[in-house]
């Protein structure tokens, strides 16, 4: 299993006896973060469309170089004009085929390659979890001989890890593909200064960055107020096995955030748009909630059976003010009582990158998800159930993703609404049950892949039979029941 991961997830090899073939419409290629699909244009330029797992896109435009086989060039087009991978326009890529691993290979340099993307059958998301499967289990410096390493990889590790793989690949008297391929990508990375360690370190996208990425700080949690303490920008929280966060037990103690200095605010308080982290404790028509200021780079990660609730049934249980790459994982988060008017279970205003990864977000809280202005949510393996008006709103939110989902039991008006000013909102593999009120209110081209939707048959729909949901609705079917799901 590990082999056949690797091989088609990171496939890579050297230049010298290679067979080369022709890119073809509809070809799919994977480099370690956008999945490229190959569109032939009307004047023989081939356009890779690239997309990651939040949506983002990203489009890299080649053209045949002459009667070479396999050879191409860079090219610019009004759809995509800039070079990237640290190329100039009209740098030379070569479709490569050896050993039954495809893959493009692009030249910074005319002898010499520094980004690869792999031919590869899988989905966006198939892909990315093998890709962070390889980073989170495998050993590079045990693993050069065996598994071909693309750029996104290497440039995770430090630089003298990656020293350290050159010189054993350099004792090699008769290197394998493999290891000539990987020993070229080593020598690039270092070379550019990529190395995660580097002062001067580049994304995987080629934007530079201006230092080392700040190193996480790791609290294990037990109480409201180590959890309290333990919030901040950079900041992995572990809740320990069996712990309830009720946070209303902090939230209305005065004393604590004035000792604490953290803020102590009526229901709007100017802060909340200024550029400093903030931990507040923000006044409700019938008790408190927690917001969380300009926080980047948190996750919060619960252990078995953890739960974070608030009592105020008109408040929102985690509130996110232009926070960024906010991860909450393994939690289960909701209110002590139902929620009227107000009083959600998670809210993002102004945010980017807001991951939720196998919680339950339970009612009463009105809504499960509530977000205005933020780019890139992604929900994964997490169940919105039980919510007293509906499932969620997304308000001006780019590039919104629900993955493998269930949306159960929710209630009484739009359950899903995407307003008009919305982009790249999709659910994949996600299902619908016993849900009451109008299903879908959809402003904005909404897609649907393979999901499961139930419905009751005296409830409404809502506008999906309209333009916005035949945008999209690949493998998914529909049922007029109000059966519980197994």
């Amino acid at each position: 299993m590990k082999k056949c991961l690797f091989l088609l997830l990171m496939s890579l090899a050297a230049t010298v006896m290679l067979h080369a073939q022709v890119v073809r419409q509809g070809n799919k290629f994977f480099d370690g973060q956008y999945l490229y699909v190959a569109e032939m244009q009307q004047d023989g330029m081939l356009l890779l469309k690239g997309m990651d797992i939040t949506g983002r896109q990203k489009n890299v435009a080649i053209r045949k170089n002459g009667t070479k086989p396999g050879e191409y060039t860079l090219a610019q087009t009004l759809h995509a004009e800039e070079a990237p991978f640290g190329c100039l326009m009209g740098s030379r890529v070569q479709y490569i085929r050896e050993n039954g691993m495809n893959f493009l290979a692009f030249y910074p340099e005319e002898h010499s390659f520094g980004y690869i993307m792999v031919l590869t059958p899988d989905n966006i998301i198939n892909c990315t979890q093998q890709e962070k499967w390889a980073e989170e289990n495998a050993n590079p410096e045990e693993s050069v001989s065996d598994m071909l390493m693309n750029r996104k990889y290497l440039c995770l590790q430090p630089s003298a890890v990656l020293e350290r793989m050159i010189a054993k690949l350099k004792k090699k008297q008769r290197p394998t593909v493999i290891e000539r391929a990987n020993q070229q990508m080593i020598s690039y990375v270092l070379a550019m200064g990529l190395a995660a360690d580097h002062v001067q370190q580049e994304s995987v996208e080629g934007a530079p960055l201006n230092a080392a990425a700040p190193q996480e700080k790791v609290y294990t949690v037990g109480s409201e107020s180590e959890f309290l303490a333990a919030l901040g920008s950079n900041h992995v929280i572990n809740i320990k096995d069996g712990t309830v966060l009720n946070l209303t037990n902090i939230l209305d103690v005065m004393d604590y955030w004035v000792v604490f200095n953290q803020l102590w605010r009526d229901d709007y308080y100017s802060e909340r748009t200024g550029n400093k982290e903030y931990f507040v404790s923000c006044s409700r028509f019938d008790g408190r909630q927690l917001d969380l200021v300009n926080i980047h780079n948190l996750t919060i990660r619960g252990g078995k059976d953890c739960h974070i609730i608030v009592e105020p049934r008109y408040a929102n249980v985690l509130n996110f003010y232009k926070c960024s790459n906010i991860r909450l994982e393994n939690l289960t988060i909701g209110h002590t009582e139902e929620g009227y008017c107000e009083g959600g279970v998670l809210y993002a205003e102004n945010c980017e990158g807001i991951s939720v990864v196998g919680c339950d977000l339970y009612g009463c809280g009105t809504y499960g998800l509530q977000a205005y202005n933020t780019q890139g949510i992604v929900m994964e393996r997490t169940v919105i159930r039980d919510c007293s008006y509906g499932i969620m709103e997304l308000h001006g939110c780019q590039y919104s993703s629900f993955l493998d989902c269930d949306f159960l039991r929710c209630r009484e008006f739009t359950l899903v609404t995407v307003d008009s000013s919305c982009k790249g909102t999709r659910f994949v593999n996600c299902r619908f049950a016993q849900n009451q009120g109008v299903l879908f209110g959809l402003g904005s081209p909404t897609t649907f892949d393979n999901c499961e939707i139930h419905h009751p048959a005296d409830q409404e729909l809502g506008n999906t039979e309209g333009d916005e949901f035949r945008y999209g609705s690949h493998g998914s079917h529909w049922y007029r029941d109000n059966e519980p799901l197994p």
